[in-house]
């Protein structure tokens, strides 16, 4: 009963956060930055992120009847991406602070800024509709401008940042977390490629008007056969 009860503590913190997160609540990141159980909630939204972006792609894989097990797989493999994006744009973060005289961040602040910065990703829990053609890109620029604007935020009302300290290290530690994760994505393009081959059965390269429209075609074929 106690392990039932956790869970839905847990799921109503989760929810509440990510609600008060999009509409730029201070409250829900100074939480995310001093309690390690809203922490843990944060992360979980960087997760769920992930899988909301990914059932959007998945629309390929029902496609191709790519089994069960690898449907969640998929799942699970894109949330863990989401995370380690966190990650990095957190160790980013702190690593151009120094650059500011004021309001620098060490690296005792390194669970904090990963808190604020997960929370962030509360935006892209809709994730899923960027698979809609035509405005689907269009809303995945927005969820990303979004998303950002929440980081800068609150590293500013979370962390004490001056605003001016909270806009450069949020967006100068993305910038550095894409521009690594650049890097490693075409450095390890082959390794990663097969891996996501492995995990998902398809190589999951296509825009969302591809996948609709490999979803037209091969629904044309279905009928005709």
């Amino acid at each position: 009963m106690a392990i039932i009860n956790d869970i839905i503590g847990f799921l109503a913190l989760f929810f509440e956060l990510a609600g008060a997160a999009m509409v730029f609540s201070a409250a829900a990141f100074l939480r995310a930055a001093s309690s390690a159980e809203a922490q843990s909630a944060a992360l979980a939204i960087a997760f769920l992120a992930g899988v909301s972006e990914m059932l959007g792609q998945s629309v390929i894989l029902v496609v191709n009847r790519v089994a069960l097990y690898r449907f969640l797989a998929s799942l699970a493999f894109t949330g863990l991406t989401y995370v380690f994006t966190a990650l990095v744009w957190g160790l980013s973060t702190l690593a151009v602070a120094p650059l500011t005289r004021v309001g620098a961040l060490g690296l005792n602040d390194f669970a904090s800024v990963m808190g604020v910065l997960a929370l962030a990703f509360a935006p892209r829990l809709f994730g899923a509709f960027s698979i809609a053609p035509y405005f689907g890109a269009a809303l995945g620029n927005l969820f990303e401008i979004w998303a950002m604007a929440l980081a800068m935020f609150g590293l500013h009302t979370a962390l004490d940042l001056p605003l001016g300290a909270a806009v450069f290290c949020g967006g100068a530690g993305w910038a550095v977390s894409y521009g690594l994760r650049s890097f490693l994505g075409r450095l390890l393009a082959k390794p990663l490629g097969r891996v996501r081959l492995m995990v998902s059965g398809s190589p999951l390269d296509k825009s969302p008007q591809q996948i609709i429209d490999d979803l037209v075609d091969a629904l044309q074929r279905e009928m005709k056969s």
